[in-house]
């Protein structure tokens, strides 16, 4: 395997059509580009675009190119790497897959949300009704769309659940399972 190798800065400003966007390139990102437009004309670059020297090929950041294009902007910043062709490829799957492996606390993040003005959240690539499924669950812990939960009767230890699954049989099946084990009789209403 190759080592990547830096050349000289982490980033320079280069003319956008002296880059190429990997033809072969499978992430799909039209949907993203409006909203990483409306990032970086707020924000600016937070990371810059990552391409092969040999040949300006981009690795990382085709997002970023396409959203800079429709901002009408002239250059952007990029950070050449000195890589084979494959390694370049396999970087950039890397690149996309990677950032999938993290998740988020939900918690943490609806009361961020929550702090901000709803119109300045457009920029942090929100769509207002994911916003709205998170400070709702958030607010009332029992505002989930998927099951609402009732105490019917504490002293039998009964407990009632609305299943509103796709799957609701399976739901319901391994629900009663695994409340059957721990002592507790269970209703669907």
């Amino acid at each position: 395997m190759a080592k990547a190798k830096v050349v000289e800065s982490a980033a320079e400003w280069v003319a956008i059509e002296d880059l190429r966007p990997w033809a072969d390139n499978p992430r799909l990102n039209e949907q993203a580009v409006e909203k990483v437009a409306r990032s970086i004309k707020r924000f600016g670059f937070g990371a810059p675009i990552v391409a092969r020297l040999a040949d300006r090929e981009v690795i990382a950041g085709h997002t970023r190119l396409k959203a800079a294009v429709q901002l009408g902007l002239k250059k952007v910043p990029v950070r050449f790497l000195d890589l084979d062709p494959a390694d370049a490829h396999l970087l950039a799957l890397a690149d996309n897959k990677l950032n999938e492996q993290a998740t988020w606390d939900d918690e943490k993040l609806a009361a961020l949300l929550k702090s901000f003005d709803p119109e300045e959240l457009d920029t942090a690539g929100f769509s207002d009704r994911e916003i709205n499924a998170l400070v709702a669950d958030y607010d009332d812990p029992f505002a989930d769309e998927d099951a609402d939960r009732e105490i019917v009767d504490e002293g039998k230890e009964k407990i009632a659940f609305k299943v509103l699954l796709v799957q609701a049989q399976k739901a319901r099946a391994v629900v009663t399972a695994a409340l059957s084990e721990a002592g507790i009789s269970v209703e669907f209403c």
